[in-house]
C-alpha cells in the first residue's frame, strides 16, 4: 500500500508542477527550436523537462528513504549528470567535455554498485574478474548514457522507455531486502506516468539533455540493482545488454555507418531508428509505439533468457538484433506491399446499417450492463480494510479539485484520470472473490466475472477500431494519444511478465487490476466518442465511484 500511495503522489506532484514549470520556461524563452533538418517538431517547444523529473524523484527519495548516507554515491552521480544536462540544454557543451563528465558519473555509479555488494559480474557463463569488470562496466555505462541521449528524438520515446524499465525493475526487486530499489522504481514510474501526460505526442515539453541523461542514469542504477537483488547479488551483463538492446544497437549501428562514411561518429544525423521509421510516412505516435513495442520484445527475450533457457534467449536475441540492424530494409518491404490496404478496403464494404445497430442498440446495452456491474461493486462488501486508503481518498479529492480548476479555465481535462480512477476502484475491490469465483454455464462449463467482462468489452473495442469513422461523431483521429499507446504496452508487458515468471498471487492481482481497468477505460473512450454529451457525466461518475468505494473501505 505504501508503494501505491507513493506512486500516486509522485504522479500527482508532476501533474501539478509541470504546467507551472512550462510557463516558467516560456517566460525565460528556453525553447528547443526547430531546425528543418534533424528535428521533427515545427514549432518551438520548452525543454529542460529533466528538471521536473530529477526534482520530484530526489525529493521523494530524500523524504521516504531512511538511510540517505547509504546511497550517497548514487545521489552525487545523479546530481552531476543532471547538472551536465541542464548546462547542455542552456548552452551546448562540446562532446569531449560531455564524455569527461559522463566518465566521472560512471565512476560514482560503479562505487554505488560496489558499496551495495552488486559487484559479482558475469557475461553469460563467463565469470568476469574484477580487473576486467571495472573497465567493461565503465564503457557500458558511458555508452548507455549516450544511447539514451541519442534515442531522444520523438515525443515520449525515452520517457516511455524509462517507464517500462521502471516496471521491470519493480517486478525484479519487489519483496527483496533492499527497499531503495523498489522505492526508486515506484517513484520513477509515477513521475514518468505524470510527465508523459505532457511529453507524449503531441508534446508540450521536451526532456532535453537534462531529462534524457538523468533518466539514463536512474534507469541504469535501477536495472543493475534490481537484477542483482533478484539474482543473489550477481549481475549478468548479457541480460542487461538484451534489455537495453534497442538504444545500444541503434547507437552502435549509427556510429558504424558514420565511420564507414568517413564522418565524425559523435556528430548528429538522421540515421537513428526513429528517423528511419518516421521517414516511411508512419505517424509520430505510431513510430513511438513501434519502437517501444520493440523494447517490450527485448524485455521479454531477456526474461526468457534469464528465467527459462539461456540458449533459447540468445537465439531469439540474435534474430531480434538482425531486425534492429536491418529495420530500414524490413520497413521498406512492408510499405511496398499493400496487403494491409487491401484488407482495409474489405472492412469498408461492411454494411453501414450494422454500424448503426451497434451504436444505437448494442453499445447502450453493454454500457447499461457494465454500469450496473460498477454499481453492484459499490454495494459489495470491500474485503480490504486499510486506514491508508485515506491517502488515496485525499489524492482523489485533490484530483477532482485539479480537474474542476482546469474545467473552469476551459483547459483540456485529461482522460487519464479516468484510467487512474478505474485502477483505484478495482484495486480496492479486487481482493474480493467476486472476480474469480466460477459460475456454471452451458457449453463453456465454468466462467468467472473477469472472463465475462472481457467477452463483453473486447468485441466492442475491436469493432470500434475497425469502424470508428462510421461510429464517432467527432471523427476523432486521435482516439488513443501517445500516452495511452504507451499504457497499452505497459499493460501488455505487465501481464506477460507476471505470466512468464510465475510470480506470486499478489502480482497476479496487479495484472488483473491493470488489464480490467484499461478495458473499462477504452470502453469509456468509445462511449464518449460515440456520444459526446455523455463525456462529462461519465468522466465525473468515475470519481464518484472511487470516492464511495474508498469511503466504504475506510469505515468498514
Amino acid at each position: 500500500m505504501l508503494y501505491l500511495i507513493t506512486l500516486f503522489f509522485s504522479f500527482i506532484s508532476v501533474v501539478y508542477a509541470t504546467p507551472l514549470f512550462i510557463e516558467l520556461l516560456r517566460s525565460l524563452k528556453l525553447f528547443d527550436e526547430p531546425d528543418n533538418n534533424r528535428k521533427i517538431h515545427t514549432e518551438p517547444i520548452p525543454r529542460m523537462g529533466g528538471v521536473i523529473i530529477y526534482s520530484v524523484v530526489i525529493l521523494f527519495l530524500l523524504f521516504l528513504y531512511p538511510s540517505v548516507f547509504n546511497i550517497r554515491y548514487f545521489l552525487i552521480g545523479s546530481l552531476i549528470i543532471f547538472l551536465l544536462g541542464v548546462i547542455d540544454d542552456y548552452k551546448n557543451i562540446p562532446w569531449s567535455l560531455k564524455f569527461f563528465v559522463q566518465s566521472v558519473v560512471a565512476v560514482f555509479l560503479i562505487l554505488f554498485l560496489r558499496n551495495h555488494g552488486y559487484f559479482n559480474f558475469n557475461f553469460g557463463v563467463l565469470v568476469l574478474p574484477e580487473y576486467l569488470t571495472i573497465p567493461i562496466l565503465f564503457v557500458f555505462i558511458v555508452a548507455t548514457l549516450n544511447s539514451f541521449n541519442l534515442l531522444d528524438g520523438l515525443d515520449g520515446l525515452v520517457s516511455g522507455f524509462s517507464l517500462l524499465l521502471s516496471v521491470l525493475s519493480f517486478f525484479l526487486s519487489y519483496g527483496t531486502d533492499n527497499s531503495f530499489v523498489t522505492l526508486l522504481s515506484v517513484i520513477l514510474f509515477g513521475v514518468m506516468l505524470g510527465f508523459l501526460k505532457f511529453n507524449s505526442n503531441p508534446a508540450i515539453i521536451f526532456l532535453g539533455d537534462s531529462g534524457s541523461l538523468t533518466l539514463a542514469y536512474f534507469s541504469l542504477a535501477l536495472l543493475f540493482s534490481s537484477f542483482a537483488e533478484a539474482s543473489n547479488h550477481s549481475i549478468d551483463l548479457l541480460f542487461i545488454g538484451i534489455i537495453l538492446s534497442v538504444p545500444i544497437i541503434d547507437t552502435l549501428r549509427v556510429m558504424v555507418v558514420r565511420i564507414a562514411n568517413k564522418r565524425n561518429p559523435f556528430l548528429p544525423d538522421k540515421n537513428h531508428i526513429h528517423h528511419i521509421i518516421y521517414s516511411k510516412k508512419i505517424r509520430h505516435k505510431t513510430t513511438v509505439f513501434i519502437i517501444l513495442s520493440l523494447t517490450l520484445i527485448s524485455f521479454l527475450i531477456g526474461i526468457v533468457y534469464n528465467f527459462y533457457s539461456n540458449n533459447l534467449g540468445l537465439f531469439a536475441f540474435l534474430i531480434f538484433s538482425g531486425v534492429l540492424l536491418f529495420i530500414d530494409k524490413i520497413l521498406e518491404f512492408i510499405v511496398k506491399r499493400e496487403y494491409l490496404l487491401y484488407y482495409g478496403r474489405l472492412f469498408k464494404l461492411f454494411p453501414s446499417n450494422f454500424a448503426k445497430i451497434f451504436k444505437f442498440y448494442f453499445l447502450p446495452l453493454i454500457t447499461f450492463i457494465l454500469f450496473s456491474f460498477l454499481v453492484y461493486l459499490l454495494a459489495y462488501k470491500v474485503a480490504m480494510n486499510d486506514k491508508r486508503f485515506l491517502y488515496l481518498l485525499i489524492f482523489n479529492l485533490l484530483t477532482v479539485g485539479y480537474v474542476l480548476i482546469n474545467l473552469k479555465s476551459k483547459n483540456y481535462i485529461s482522460d487519464i484520470f479516468v484510467l487512474i480512477n478505474f485502477i483505484l476502484l478495482f484495486y480496492t475491490t479486487g481482493n474480493t472473490d467476486i472476480f474469480n469465483k466460477l459460475y456454471s454455464v452451458p457449453i463453456i462449463n465454468y466462467i468467472n466475472i473477469n472472463q465475462i467482462l472481457a467477452l463483453l468489452i473486447i468485441p466492442v473495442i475491436v469493432f470500434y477500431f475497425l469502424y470508428k469513422e462510421r461510429l464517432s461523431i467527432a471523427k476523432n483521429e486521435n482516439f488513443l494519444n501517445g500516452l495511452e499507446l504507451i499504457i497499452v504496452l505497459l499493460v501488455v508487458f505487465s501481464y506477460l511478465l507476471i505470466k512468464l515468471t510465475e510470480l506470486p498471487a499478489n502480482y497476479t492481482l496487479i495484472s488483473d487490476v491493470l488489464t480490467r481497468s484499461f478495458m473499462f477505460y477504452l470502453f469509456y473512450k468509445i462511449v464518449s466518442n460515440c456520444f459526446p454529451k455523455l463525456h462529462l457525466p461519465l468522466y465525473f461518475s468515475s470519481f464518484v465511484f472511487v470516492i464511495v468505494v474508498l469511503f466504504k473501505a475506510l469505515i468498514s
